[in-house]
């Protein structure tokens, strides 16, 4: 089986700075965002959070999916995550009225969306933190949470069945390092340049070596050790992670006590001891709602989403997991899957599509991208990702940089099967390749010219 036509959903993420300073929108500049932005469009509704009470961002429902325009971590960045549509063109065209609004209502501020990955200015301020019951819980259990507050990125997502879930999981990981050489775009920090030209995951990458090693492996952003046998051993690993919450869309919730993982507390016989968000203790047991909610707390470049049917119960899951046969049981019961790509940086303003069509494109030509995978041995992919994070293309050799044009010609095919047009939007990424220049680059040269101001003036998004 085979999805006829895969739709695409995208998730943009841009750091909102003072366009005069470069500096990251505060706390007031949030509160006054919201409701200046649902009064111009009355689809949007305010997310309020259960224990703070500020209002986070704004939703609405669209074809049966939840949309959103929040803060992510930070103040300091604005997320826009819309419903997938059929082609990576209606994605773009259904975010830029969205983002439209939101340039304008940040302009009339003296703001502005910035295409980098990371504030090149404000880093790491907890007076930016968001203050959404998610992150609440999170800051109690992750280390070095604060380091997060200014990271953005551009994620894709990408219809698979429950077949494919692993194999697409196997390859956008393994070529993680690919998508980051093409799109590094995050090389100033605190205002001064920084050893990697992708900041956000040279943040990862240092985190994931000053935490316990069993957060990290749920934590780093990056690549698997090894492949995944099937969605079985993913969910099996993932299941196993002792950092999650059980939340709903992020909201509300509370966390197990006990330092359980979550394939523990599926598995355990009596209520477990938990604490609500609000601190207030409580026990609590496995519900049917957790099994297609927990999938969220996860951070790898690549991440499997996934939904059980009507026939799935706790029970169901509990003997699977005791037989080590979860691999099957999600082939016979998953729903509404799709692979997020973690992996691609912020693309400068009307290069937006191109992470959606490449990973789109990989998808597409699966098998192919399967057997350029195999070309290389895994832990050679997996060096590429720190490397690539580095250097962007600069540090590849030529063998290297065939393997990336094949991928890019790959991912062309993949898309003109589609008929839809969509790989005009792999252009620019041809283009980088030629020149051996990514959008970090750019802002090198821009930074080194006239520091923060110029690279604001060149990488903010005009009207």
């Amino acid at each position: 089986m085979v999805v006829s036509r895969r739709r695409v959903g995208l998730e943009l993420e841009f750091p909102v700075v003072e366009s005069a300073t470069g500096r990251g929108l505060d706390r007031d500049g949030a509160r006054e965002l919201w409701p200046a932005l649902a009064a111009r469009d009355g689809s949007w509704s305010p997310v309020v959070e259960t224990v703070s009470g500020v209002v986070s961002g704004l939703r609405r429902v669209s074809g049966g999916f939840e949309e959103s325009v929040n803060t992510d971590t930070g103040v300091c960045t604005v997320e826009v995550s819309l419903a997938p549509r059929d082609t990576v063109g209606e994605a773009l065209a259904a975010a830029a009225p969205v983002l439209r609004d939101v340039q304008e209502l940040l302009a009339d501020r003296g703001y502005a969306l910035l295409c980098a990955g990371i504030q090149p200015w404000t880093w790491t301020d907890p007076h930016r933190k968001t203050q959404k019951d998610w992150y609440l819980l999170l800051a109690r259990r992750w280390h070095y949470h604060h380091w997060f507050v200014p990271l953005a990125s551009h994620q894709v997502s990408v219809d698979v069945t429950p077949g494919e879930a692993a194999r697409v999981v196997n390859v956008l990981s393994g070529l993680a390092g690919i998508f980051t050489a093409l799109t590094v775009c995050s090389p100033v920090a605190r205002g001064v340049v920084q050893p990697w030209k992708e900041t956000r995951n040279w943040i990862w990458y240092e985190r994931a070596s000053r935490v316990p090693a069993r957060e990290a492996r749920y934590t780093s952003n990056g690549i698997p050790p090894r492949p995944y046998a099937d969605a079985g051993a993913y969910l099996e690993h993932f299941w196993d992670s002792r950092v999650y919450f059980l939340t709903h869309l992020k909201s509300r919730g509370c966390e197990i006590a006990g330092n359980l993982s979550f394939r523990d507390f599926l598995l355990a016989p009596e209520p477990v001891p938990a604490r609500w968000v609000d601190g207030t203790e409580t026990s609590i047991s496995p519900e049917r709602d957790m099994l297609d909610r927990i999938h969220q707390y996860g951070w790898p470049a690549a991440k499997l989403h996934y939904g059980f049917d009507d026939r799935t119960d706790v029970d169901g899951v509990r003997a699977a997991l005791r037989e080590g046969s979860m691999g099957e049981y999600f082939g016979d019961h998953a729903v509404n899957c799709y692979v997020e790509n973690r992996t691609c940086g912020v693309a400068p303003q009307g290069e937006e599509g191109v992470a959606a069509a490449l990973t789109l494109g990989v998808v597409e030509r699966l098998d192919a991208a399967e057997e350029l995978l195999r070309r290389v041995p895994w832990g050679e992919w997996r060096a590429l990702w720190p490397r690539a994070g580095r250097h962007g293309l600069a540090a590849e050799d030529e063998r290297s940089l065939r393997r990336v044009r094949d991928l890019l010609e790959l991912a062309r095919d993949g898309l003109r099967g589609r008929g839809a047009g969509e790989e005009v939007f792999l252009e620019p990424l041809f283009d980088r390749l030629a020149r051996r220049e990514t959008p970090a680059d750019r802002m090198l040269d821009a930074f080194r010219a006239g520091g923060v101001r110029r690279l604001t003036d060149e990488f903010a998004r005009t009207l």
